[in-house]
Order: C-alpha cells, then structure tokens, then sequence
C-alpha cells in the first residue's frame, strides 16, 4: 500500500513538471518570432528596401481625396502655399519623369510603351509623340533641375530636327521632312518649337533652327487669321471649314509661337497670335473638342500674360468653363473610379463614358486657366478651375503605376512600369503620349500654382 502512494505520488509531480514544461514553451513561442533577429525584422526591412523611399507618400489605388490648404475662413490659400495635394503631384511627376527617361533608348527615340499583362512592347514609332514626350521630359527638368532629364529631353529634339529640312526657296523656313499626307507639317513644327523652347538652356543653334519653324508656320497665315494645314496652296476661299485635325495642328503651332516669345521674342509673334484668337476661339465654341483645348489654351494663355489683352483671358476662360461642365465631380457608388475624370466628346456633344487620360489634357488647361485667373484677380474663377484641377489631378495619379499597384508583378518587371501612366482602370498599357500630358500637366502646376514660374 505505501509503494502503491510513492508511485502516485511520483507521477503526480512528472505530470505537473510536463504541463508547466509545455505551457511556459508555447507560452514563449511567439515572442521569439516577433521580435528574435533573422526572423520578422528582417522581412520589414528587406520589404522597405525594395519599396523605396517614395512608399511612405504613395497613395496606391484607393481614391483617397487630398484637400487642398484653405485659410481660416475656409477658402482656398493662393498658389504659393504648400499642400499635401502638391506635395503628391510633385512626387507623381517626379516618377513620370523618371520613366520617361527609361523609355529613352540609347538611340535617342522613346520606346512607344509596352502591355504590362503580356510583357511585351507595343508597336509603334510616331513623331508627334516622340516630340510630345521630349517635350514633357524637358518640362519635368525645368521643374526637378535633374541635369539627367535635360540631356536626354536635347538628345532627343536633335534627333526629330534630323527629320525637318529647309524650304529650298527660303533658308529661313524649316519644317518636317515628310508630305503632310502622312505627318502634318504644321503641326509637327509647333510641336518641336514647344520641345525646344521648353527645354532649360536649349543651344544657340537649336533655337535658330526653332525660328526657322517659327517662321514656316508664320508663312501658313491666312488672311482671315487661320493657318494653313496642307501643304498645297491657299485655298481659293477663306472660309473654308477646319477640321478637328486642322485645329488641333494649328493649335500645336500657335502654342509653338506663344513659347518660342521667351527666347526670342519678336513683335509678328504677339500679333500672329491676336489674329489666330479672333478665329480659332469662335471656331472652337462651333466644333468644341477636347484634343485641340490644352494647346488652344496654352497659346492663350501665354498670350495674355505678355500683352495683358482681355481678348486672350477671355478664349481661356470660354474654353474652361466649358471643360468644368464635364467633370465626374461627385463621388458615384456605381463607378467610384470616375470620381474626378471628366466625359467625353464627340462632333461636340457631351458624352458620358469611362473617364480616362484625357484628363491629364484637360488639367493642362485648368492649370492656365488658374494661371489667368491668378493674374486677373478673379477669385471666383480660380476657386471654380482649382476645385476642378485638383479632382482632375487626384484622377490622373490614380493612373499612374506606384511601388504599391504593381506587387503582384515580378521585382525585375516593376522597375518597367513605376512612374507610367495607363490609359483608364480598364486598360493597363503604357504610352509615352499618355505619360506626356500627365507630366505636363503636373509639373506645370507645380511651377505655375507652386513656386511660380
């Protein structure tokens, strides 16, 4: 009986030994994972490695509002005070510019863009969006002052003025190699004015050759203050209908002249521009389009600030209020990605549909918009374009591929896609045109609503 109780005894106190055993390892357990060196730590460290220094500020894909700075009567503090809404387009543009100069390829040219689902680049080697894009690279320098963007944006303007010629009539005219038939001389010399003249420090000799195109598209001047879109002659009457095409080239080249006043300014250049306002801004309000309004806008919008002409505001301001009417500015449950986008199109009827980087266009003109209204002294109007730029903006950097979108592609892909802008939340594929108006569009706020210019 007394070996019977020893025995119990003695298992009793094994039990007791084993379940506090137990209970004190798992109870330790998870404080070796947490925090023992090897294990968690260095997962978050090797995760804030590869994001970056620019994850802290992403906004990933959430539509996630940024309200502008207002004072203490709740309006909205002028354009040189700082806010979390510039502070995230500064950063947008900076990543735009950056992958532009990746898609620079060491021949000069930008890659066209590439299908991210398929990995594989997209088809394609058009002039106007190779200049297009220089010409945004050269915008994303001036406000960075990234030595690196200035070098590639002059690289690839010297390439494209490869591709003009003098007139063999005229040694001071120059345009585009190419018959209009298959890439619009009109249009692609306002274009490479606007590169050239956009660039921080463009050399002597590319400016000369950047007045030579002035002066082509200066010879395109019709009596009744349009230009010429074809490279036969002047039409026999005067009131011959432009196209959508038409205006949208001759806009490039007004924008063009409007620039080109910063470096080499000439008296014909102000009223060349007073002449094509008297047609073009009537002619708009007939055949409204948005591929034609940021450059119209720009154009007159430069205009104006160099002759204070009331004229020039107010082909800005027609053209804006306009735009404003289009935005999706309430948040919709149904399409909550539409918030900020505008609507479309088309022969000048307003279409509803999915809002896409057209909007990055359209924030380019409510940015020079915001720029007269500024200037005037119209308070009422600049709150109007500057609730709509920042709606405008928060929806075009919701198009922008960021460290926090693009997980769930391959580390050695990502570096391809981050600071693109795709089309719409429908379509993926990246486009050096799309890119171009985004970067334009930011970095002009960001100089002009930011720092001034």
């Amino acid at each position: 009986m007394h070996n019977r109780l020893v025995w119990i005894t003695v298992f009793l106190v094994v039990a007791v030994g084993a379940l506090t055993t137990w209970s004190l390892t798992q109870g330790q357990d998870a404080s070796p994972r947490k925090n023992a060196p090897g294990k968690t730590k260095p997962a978050v460290a090797k995760l804030q490695e590869s994001t970056g220094p620019d994850e802290s500020a992403d906004a990933g894909n959430a539509p996630i509002p940024l309200i502008p700075a207002k004072d203490k009567n709740d309006k909205i503090v002028d354009g040189n005070t700082t806010s979390p809404l510039r502070e995230q387009v500064l950063l947008s543009a900076q990543r735009g510019g950056d992958w532009l100069f990746r898609m620079n390829a060491v021949d000069g040219r930008f890659l066209h863009g590439c299908n991210p689902a398929l990995n594989t680049d997209l088809d394609g080697d058009y002039f106007m969006r190779q200049v297009g894009a220089a010409f945004a690279l050269a915008r994303a320098a001036r406000l960075t002052s990234e030595e690196r963007y200035a070098a590639r944006a002059t690289q690839a303007v010297v390439l494209l003025l490869g591709e003009t010629k003098a007139y063999d009539r005229d040694s001071t005219l120059r345009y585009t190699s190419l018959p209009s038939a298959l890439l619009n001389r009109l249009g692609s010399a306002g274009m490479l004015v606007l590169a050239i003249n956009e660039l921080p420090a463009p050399q002597k000799d590319v400016l000369e050759q950047s007045e030579q195109m002035c002066n082509f598209i200066r010879s395109q001047l019709r009596s009744n203050g349009s230009l010429l879109c074809s490279d036969g002659p002047e039409e026999a009457t005067s009131d011959v209908k432009q196209t959508e095409a038409d205006v949208v080239s001759a806009a490039q080249a007004l924008y063009g002249i409007a620039l080109s006043q910063h470096h080499r300014p000439a008296p014909w250049k102000p009223e060349l521009l007073r002449r094509a306002c008297t047609f073009y801004a009537p002619v708009w309000k007939k055949q409204r389009s948005l591929s034609s309004a940021s450059y119209l806008v720009g154009a007159f919008t430069e205009a104006y600030l160099e002759t204070k002409e009331k004229s020039f505001a107010d082909a800005v301001f027609a053209i804006n209020d306009w735009l404003c009417g289009l935005q999706y500015d309430r948040l919709d449950p149904r399409h909550p990605d539409w918030w900020g986008g505008f609507m479309g199109c088309q022969e000048g009827k307003i279409v509803q549909q999915t809002p896409d980087i057209t909007t990055a266009a359209i924030a380019e003109a409510l940015t020079e918009a915001c720029r007269v209204a500024q200037h005037i002294g119209d308070p009422k109007r600049f709150e109007r374009y500057n609730g709509t730029l920042d709606l405008a903006l928060q929806f075009v950097m919701r198009l922008q591929y960021s460290q926090s979108n693009t997980r769930h592609f391959a580390d050695w892909y990502r570096a391809k896609l981050i600071g693109g802008f795709h089309a719409s939340q429908q379509d993926g594929n990246l486009r050096i045109d799309y890119a171009q108006h985004a970067v334009s569009a930011m970095a002009l706020y960001a100089m002009c609503l930011g720092k001034g210019r």
